[in-house]
């Protein structure tokens, strides 16, 4: 038998797990959301590096030389990446400050030239795009999901060899 006293310190332990749940789960939300958006940056970031890598491999054997087929190509490999259009495409020389209006080309002495550039020379491509930002509050996203990618490659050719930028 159950004293009076017994029977004021029982307790319900009712809505307990409730709260528990609520104290554990907002963390673990902001951490699902989290991966999902540097998810989507870093998949942004590797297909932006993968889309100027085979720009440069196009424009190193003379193809892809007209700077609107180029962005084409480049908006085109970057896919469902990117929220940028093809047009909004921003192309840099080396130092990243500068704004190019397309690929920069060297001759082997290191100077700038006119495209399509010199056998022996190099192309540099830096590009920027933004990446898809989900906007998730107090999860941030690296330089605002603004995403650049720089690729090198030496010239083999400055005539398109026929196969066409694709």
């Amino acid at each position: 038998m159950r004293g009076p006293v017994a029977v004021l310190r029982r307790r319900d332990d009712g809505g307990a797990t409730a709260v528990e749940f609520a104290l554990v789960m907002l963390p673990l939300i902001y951490l699902v959301f989290g991966i999902i958006q540097y998810g989507l940056y870093f998949y942004a970031m590797q297909s932006g590096t993968s889309a100027a890598s085979g720009a440069v491999r196009e424009l190193t054997v003379g193809d892809c030389q007209d700077n609107s087929t180029l962005r084409a190509y480049i908006h085109k490999r970057l896919g469902p990446a990117s929220t940028t259009s093809a047009a909004g495409l921003t192309f840099f020389k080396e130092d990243g400050s500068t704004t190019a209006t397309g690929p920069v080309y060297y001759n082997s002495s290191n100077s700038e030239v006119s495209a399509p550039g010199n056998v022996g020379g190099r192309v540099a491509l830096t590009v920027k795009f933004q990446a898809i930002n989900l906007h998730f509050p107090f999860i941030p996203v690296p330089n605002d999901g603004e995403v650049v990618r720089t690729s090198f490659g030496r010239i083999e050719n400055t005539v398109p060899t026929g196969g066409g930028c694709t």
